[in-house]
């Protein structure tokens, strides 16, 4: 009977000793997507100017801290996107650039605490 105690004892702290482990260790304030951690964006293409009325899809590339690469991961629900300037030119939820009016707007996609930026300048 003292055996199984003794068992018992030492499966259960094996157990606590797993859960304590298991705390988030996060400690390069980037954010986690999934099990993965975002390191650095880069859009794509790079397009300083564009003509009004035209359009531009911008792809978002993301690295991950552990060295996985997402080619596009620009309409996913995490990734926002905005533009310094809405009357220069917009941008969608999912990187769609349109040019409005001539004049400057800086493009800025975000995911977790990593962002990136793009600007446009807009002619006629």
């Amino acid at each position: 009977m003292n055996s199984y105690r003794t068992l018992f004892a030492v499966a259960c702290s094996a157990m606590m000793a797993f859960a304590a482990g298991c705390g988030d260790d996060n400690t390069d304030n980037t954010e986690p997507t999934g099990n993965k951690t975002v390191s650095d964006l880069d859009i794509t293409p790079d397009a300083s100017s564009m003509k009004k009325g035209e359009t531009l899809q911008y792809k978002l590339k993301v690295t991950y801290s552990d060295g996985t690469v997402d080619d596009d991961v620009a309409g996913d629900a995490d990734v926002s996107w905005s533009s310094s300037d809405a009357a220069t030119a917009t941008v969608s939820e999912d990187g769609l650039v349109t040019a409005v009016e001539e004049g400057t707007a800086t493009i800025t996609a975000k995911l977790g605490d990593e962002e990136e930026t793009e600007t446009i300048i807009v002619t006629p």
